[in-house]
């Protein structure tokens, strides 16, 4: 009898992934922690690690606005009056 594998960490992440998406988390100045996830053709979300904020609950974070993004079409964006500007769904 084969074992069933393990569900994934961060589910929605590793759909991103796994689908030619990519994440980009660190300093992207000005921001010093900062959480980017895009596909092909749209930027999901942009988070903002808080004071404090543990690295895997910013990951945790990203994973469900990646979620909402891909599920719900709600794109996430933290970053107050940054550069980055969200694409619309096609």
């Amino acid at each position: 009898m084969s074992e069933i594998p393990p569900a994934p960490l961060w589910p929605h992440l590793t759909k991103l992934l796994e689908n030619s998406g990519h994440i980009t988390v660190g300093h992207i100045p000005p921001i010093e922690g900062a959480a980017i996830a895009a596909d092909e053709h749209t930027l999901l979300a942009t988070l903002v690690r808080q004071p404090g904020e543990p690295f895997d609950e910013l990951i945790r974070r990203l994973d469900r606005a990646i979620g909402q993004a891909l599920d719900e079409g709600i794109c996430a964006n933290e970053i107050k009056e940054g550069r980055f500007e969200l694409a619309e769904r096609s």
